[in-house]
């Protein structure tokens, strides 16, 4: 075996290099040295699920700006977020307009609510998962790159 510091032959059992001191590397891994890059995307997965908090949509963008798993669910939230806020607008003109159908327009408002509720906890979950599926309907369109 080789000291991987300095180059000089070690004995197959050596813990360290009797040359420079740097540990071997024929110790099994402990838990603590997992593979950094494999475990970013699950150390991170709360804030992808906090994403879909309304207007957190930037959190996976601030924690882990280098994620691409980061970059996917802020992108479904933001997406999520702009239909809301548009579905919203549009409810509110038609309310206004067709007031004397309140009734009518009370309860496919409150459809529209249940239905970006769906469109949360669906991506919510997709997130604990570790999954990038998009959200049904809207989860093709793509805001960021």
């Amino acid at each position: 075996m080789v000291c991987n510091k300095c180059g000089k032959q070690l004995a197959d059992n050596a813990k360290f290099c009797d040359g420079c001191g740097a540990a071997s590397n024929n110790d099994p891994p402990t838990e603590n040295q997992a593979p950094a890059a494999k475990n970013e995307d699950q150390d991170n997965k709360v804030i992808f699920v906090l994403s879909y908090l309304g207007i957190l949509f930037f959190l996976p963008l601030v924690a882990c700006p280098n994620s691409k798993v980061g970059r996917f669910h802020a992108n479904q939230s933001l997406v999520l977020l702009i239909t809301a806020v548009g579905g919203q607008i549009v409810l509110s003109i038609i309310s206004a307009i067709l007031w004397q159908l309140w009734i009518v327009m009370s309860l496919v408002s409150s459809l529209w609510g249940l239905a970006l509720f769906a469109l949360m906890i669906i991506g919510m979950v997709n997130a604990y998962k570790g999954e990038q599926k998009p959200l049904p309907i809207i989860g093709n369109i793509s805001i960021l790159k």
